[in-house]
């Protein structure tokens, strides 16, 4: 299990609340699971996973809860799951991805200590639960936003009602250990290898969310602050300089080994988030659902600064509900041309030492995290029972300037101008 620490912090919790009657202690156990399969039409891994030879990889997974009610004010959870590693391309990771403490004085109030879910989405709260939502997949130019969906903190949530309307307002602070993913096509020999690279990192997050819900409409607007930095506490490039070689020739410092003016880095980089979603219900069946993030950056001109969203329409037909979505996401322009230029560096064959400057850069493009693409989903789910769903979708992405979702192939360009087709089909379970 990867965090070991926090189901033997929460078992000492436990032990610390004070005595309650043996009649208010109530264990719950429930689980829920999604059998998934996804196949695309392209030699480019989609989404870190998903190719022509189809996998089930992308959407599988499965997990267990465990809910103690210790008193009418005490609670806890503790969620175990099994789902692909997200430091191996390989590998299959259990983890306990909630366990908490709650604490509840009255019905107005609701203070979490532990690890549970960030507040960032919509649908942050069902986000693995397949039976949750109608969509096959919730759309990833959105749901990729963060690297991360769960922290280690506090979480303090007040409610309140306002006629047919209940209001909850979320304060959250704490942190989260994490991996971001990386794919180099070459990599640069002998230093790095080719394939997928995991940096880890430590991710202070913060952030201030209200969600609003009545018969009719459910609404969140949300503000998150995160401080990045890297968990081996190397520093990180604000930006690269230009070593001209001759009129019209040079390349980037990348590295601080490489020869030029030096590097100009930080510590950490900080990202701020404003989200926005809602969901309508529009009578007769129909259902519109929407989300928005700015993701605004600072401290350096390579991180995650862009605009990312979708609409979806969904029409009910007794255990039939089709879908249409459309999904945006595209970086800041400086952050596009960043990738593009390091990626596509050349540098004369006779400059001695050219190639493996020219390695570098695009090792160094790689692993700005820059994303133009649009995607258009049409789909449907099955409601085989109140707990069971089976889905299909078909999804057709264009990649505009660049995508970090696309891993190229040996040999291949960098993912510009691609259009993906993507077929998926799971089966969803909860008890």
């Amino acid at each position: 299990m990867k965090s070991p620490t926090l189901a033997c912090a929460l078992a000492a919790a436990l032990l610390t609340l004070p005595p309650t009657p043996a009649r208010a202690f109530d264990a719950t156990w429930s689980g829920f699971a999604t059998l998934g399969y996804a196949i695309s039409n392209s030699r480019y891994t989609e989404q870190g996973s998903i190719v022509d030879r189809g996998t089930f990889r992308r959407d599988t997974l499965a997990a267990e809860q465990l809910d103690l009610r210790l008193s009418p004010q005490w609670s806890a959870t503790l969620q175990a799951l099994a789902a692909p590693a997200q430091n191996n391309d390989d590998r299959w990771r259990l983890s306990a991805e909630w366990a908490f403490v709650a604490w509840r004085p009255d019905n107005d109030w609701l203070l979490r200590a532990g690890k549970t879910r960030l507040p960032l989405y919509l649908y942050s709260e069902s986000l693995d639960i397949g039976v949750a939502s109608d969509m096959a997949r919730l759309p990833y130019e959105m749901y990729s936003i963060s690297p991360t969906n769960e922290f280690t903190g506090l979480f303090v949530t007040r409610n309140f009602g306002q006629g047919e309307r209940d209001f909850s307002v979320d304060l959250y602070d704490g942190a989260a250990h994490t991996d971001l993913r990386v794919w180099l096509r070459d990599g640069q020999a002998p230093q790095v290898a080719a394939g997928a690279l995991y940096d880890s990192v430590k991710v202070e997050v913060r952030g201030l969310v209200v969600t609003a819900r009545d018969p009719r409409l459910t609404w969140r607007l949300g503000i998150h602050s995160a401080t990045t930095r890297r968990s081996d506490g190397q520093p990180l490039p604000v930006t690269y300089p230009w070593v001209a070689l001759g009129p019209g020739i040079g390349y980037w410092q990348v590295s601080s080994e490489l020869p030029g003016p030096g590097l100009q880095t930080v510590t950490r980089v900080r990202n701020l988030a404003l989200t926005a979603g809602a969901e309508w219900n529009l009578g007769d069946g129909w259902r519109m659902a929407g989300e928005f993030v700015r993701m605004l950056q600072h401290d350096t001109q390579l991180g995650s600064d862009s605009r990312a969203g979708y609409l979806a329409l969904f029409k009910r037909i007794d255990a039939w509900t089709p879908y249409l979505s459309v999904a945006r996401q595209r970086s800041s322009d400086g952050l596009l041309a960043w990738r593009a230029q390091l990626i596509g560096a050349t540098l004369p064959a006779g400059i001695p030492g050219g190639a493996p400057l020219v390695a570098a850069e695009r090792v160094a493009g790689e692993s700005v995290y820059a994303a133009d693409q649009t995607s258009i989903a049409l789909g449907a789910s099955y409601a085989v029972s109140p707990t069971a769903k089976l889905k299909a979708e078909l999804l057709r992405t264009r990649v505009g300037a660049a995508s970090a979702h696309f891993d190229p192939p040996p040999g291949y360009p960098d993912a510009k101008h691609l259009s993906v087709n993507t077929l998926s089909i799971n089966f969803n379970i909860a008890y």
